[in-house]
Parts: C-alpha cells; sequence; structure tokens
C-alpha cells in the first residue's frame, strides 16, 4: 500500500497534480466502498496546505467539494441498487455491523444523522449508502448533501491551507475571512458533536 508521506512528497515534486489529489482524498474520505478502509481527512488537509501555493482557498473548497459530492452520489446509488443483496458484497462481508451502524443511526437521528453524520469520521462513508438501502427520497437526500458537502469541504481544507501559507508567506490569517469561518465551522461541529454524537449505538 501506498504511504501517505510518499504521496505528499510525489505532489510536492508535481504541484500540477495537486488538483486531482484533493480530488481523490475527497472521494476516498466518503466513498463507502474505500473511505471506509481508508481515511483521507489527514491527506486532504495535508493536499490543502500543499495547494496554497498553486491554487485560491476558493478552487480548494469547490474542488473537494464536488468530488465528495459525487462520490457521495455514486455511494448512494450503488445502495440503491444493491440494497437487496449489500451484505453480500465486500467490505460489508468482512465487516457485517457497518450497515446496521448506519441504519442505527438514521433511526436515531433521522434526517439530521445524514447532515450530522458527514462529519463523523467511522460512519461518514456508511450513512449515503445505507440511505440508497432504505429507499431514501433522492430529493432530501440532494437537499442535505448539498449543503454537507459544502460545510465538510470548508471544514477540511482551509484550516490546512491556510496554516500553509502562514508558514511560507507573510500572511496573516487572522486578517482572513476564511479563516475565521473555517475556526467557526471546526468550533461549532467539535462542540456539537462532542454534547451529542459521542456515544451513538
Amino acid at each position: 500500500m501506498i504511504e501517505f508521506n510518499e504521496i505528499v512528497i510525489w505532489l510536492e515534486e508535481n504541484p500540477q497534480w495537486i488538483a486531482v489529489g484533493i480530488v481523490g482524498a475527497s472521494f476516498i474520505e466518503s466513498f463507502a466502498l474505500i473511505g471506509i478502509i481508508v481515511p483521507g481527512v489527514l491527506l486532504l488537509a495535508i493536499i490543502s496546505g500543499l495547494a496554497s501555493a498553486t491554487l485560491s482557498i476558493y478552487e480548494v473548497v469547490l474542488i473537494a467539494y464536488f468530488s465528495s459530492l459525487i462520490s457521495d452520489i455514486a455511494s448512494f446509488f450503488i445502495g440503491f441498487s444493491l440494497r437487496k443483496s449489500i451484505q453480500k458484497i465486500w467490505p460489508f462481508t468482512k465487516y457485517p455491523d457497518l450497515l446496521s451502524k448506519g441504519k442505527n443511526f438514521f433511526k436515531k437521528y433521522g434526517m439530521l444523522g445524514l447532515f450530522v453524520g458527514k462529519f463523523i469520521g467511522p460512519i461518514r462513508p456508511i450513512l449515503p449508502i445505507t440511505a440508497g438501502t432504505l429507499d431514501m427520497s433522492l430529493r432530501k437526500f440532494f437537499i442535505i448533501e448539498i449543503f454537507s458537502c459544502l460545510i465538510w469541504a470548508m471544514a477540511y481544507t482551509i484550516p490546512g491551507y491556510y496554516a500553509a501559507q502562514t508558514m511560507t508567506s507573510d500572511l496573516n490569517p487572522f486578517e482572513s475571512l476564511w479563516f475565521w469561518i473555517g475556526i467557526v465551522v471546526l468550533f461549532i461541529l467539535v462542540r456539537y458533536f462532542n454534547k451529542n454524537i459521542k456515544n451513538y449505538d
């Protein structure tokens, strides 16, 4: 398996591929059949930092946003198309409790669970495919995903982007609106999840 540091080193030497790196990290982190096994959040934060030298923060956020959105939509349709036999395919054959966790989360938190779950690592890749297996309304799914993926992209790219930019330039991050948006989003998410989602069943 390729180590994260090898990917980072390669991207440093080939900055023209950084946008592709953001696409890959965002997609992998959210995709049901890969994100369960391969955590991409750390890699996304590091690549976002590398991107500060070649891309604007708007480009980084939008690339991560659309990649995550496409990944979640693909997971939803996989769940929908395989809803009667999903337990028979990998990785659910190896981890049979994953779908039950996703279904229990939906039962406990309802529609809000899809939004909130986007920010909880262990179940983030499971919820879109679970929504598909439960025949969730496609319209409702899209509405929630449009907003949750945007906030997710901002939360996981902005801090790394400005941290790297601060170390390589004279930029004062405290003067950036985007920096404060990232801090506020992270603070709200951490407070909410620690209070309400820590011990879900």
